[in-house]
């Protein structure tokens, strides 16, 4: 998944310039591994997301260059919040990494969120969860769609260590159960055209 080759010094540059001007891409399974970007495969092989390989210890600065800047700071207990009630719902297989993970919906979000706080569900807690959701797309952590009301864990989380996953496996089961994820069906995404390859002979 994180499979990382050289190809070339000018086509490395090239991918290097696209993932810190749009943060992680998502391309066609076939396009050629780049040195120091790692890579999470889409579980129904539509496409490969590619994305900077974090140095341990990375900063906020560091992470900026990078094109990873880290999770939204706005309302940032609300966010974190949503985020580990979208790891719960969509990483079922914790024995393993949290990616892909599988699909969760709207329903399953407001509801453990819900009964985190020991209440039933109240008017004002959507707005919040979407606020959270949003920001997290926007620095995918999260694939939000929003017209359906269904959520993905983002390629972001592969660059999670054995540490975080350990800490996620505890909030997991600290948190209430979902309720089954009832999914809207829909067609697959088109994923972008790679960048042509470097010329050997340049």
């Amino acid at each position: 998944m994180t499979d990382v080759v050289e190809n070339g010094r000018t086509y490395n540059a090239l991918w290097w310039a696209k993932v810190q001007s749009g943060g992680a891409l998502k391309v066609p399974v076939d396009t050629p591994a780049v040195a120091g970007l790692a890579r999470a495969v889409e579980p129904d092989g539509s496409g490969v997301w590619v994305l900077p390989t974090l140095p341990d210890g990375a900063g906020h600065g560091v992470l900026e260059e990078l094109g990873s800047p880290p999770v939204a700071v706005e309302m940032p207990n609300e966010t974190a919040r949503v985020l580990s009630i979208c790891v719960a719902c969509c990483w079922v297989e914790r024995d393993s990494s949290a990616w892909p993970g599988v699909t969760g919906t709207l329903v399953q979000i407001k509801a453990v969120y819900a009964g985190m706080r020991g209440r039933a569900e109240q008017s004002s807690d959507l707005t919040l969860i979407i606020g959270s959701l949003r920001r997290l797309h926007s620095t995918q952590w999260l694939l939000w769609d929003e017209k359906v009301g269904e959520v993905r864990l983002g390629p972001r989380t592969i660059t999670w260590g054995t540490s975080d996953l350990a800490t996620l496996r505890e909030i997991c089961r600290v948190l209430p159960d979902p309720p089954t994820a009832v999914l809207v069906e829909r067609k697959p995404e088109t994923p972008a055209e790679p960048l042509p390859a470097e010329d050997s002979d340049a």
